[in-house]
């Protein structure tokens, strides 16, 4: 059954940079990641905040708008299916993805911003009527 993790942050900004820490200790396990952003935008943004990340830190990435196909471990979407080649979920998304049953782990990302919260509230409602277990970590 999928595990899904919550990373709460009083911080109104840092949706991408703690999407970034996610991401790199999930790569750091050897996982592949699909993060499933809420726009074209926002995942063309991910892209770049990816890019500038720091030498000793870079994250092997694609966007699945460029490459349908991409293999790279990090694959950043946003109204695509990702495939069946990834084992966790960021979403950034306001609602759940169809999809997030197939992966092992989904991690959402809740800041201070109040319509992230709202939201985030409302999936936490749901994965938790349908019985996925559910853990929080404040950061």
């Amino acid at each position: 059954m999928t595990e899904v993790l919550f990373y709460i942050t009083e911080a109104t900004d840092a949706r991408h940079q703690l999407t970034w820490r996610i991401a790199r200790a999930a790569l750091m396990q050897q996982r592949h990641i699909y993060i499933h952003a809420a726009s074209e935008e926002e995942a063309a943004r991910l892209d770049e905040v990816f890019w500038q990340a720091p030498l000793t830190g870079f994250l092997p990435h694609s966007l699945l708008s460029d490459d349908p196909n991409a293999t790279h471990p990090v694959v950043i979407g946003h109204s695509q299916s990702p495939g069946p080649c990834h084992d966790v979920l960021i979403n950034l998304a306001p609602e759940v993805p169809d999809f997030f049953s197939r992966f092992l782990r989904v991690a959402e990302m809740i800041t201070g911003d109040e319509a992230v919260r709202i939201s985030g509230r409302e999936r936490w409602r749901f994965y938790k009527d349908q019985g996925y277990p559910l853990t929080s970590h404040k950061v």
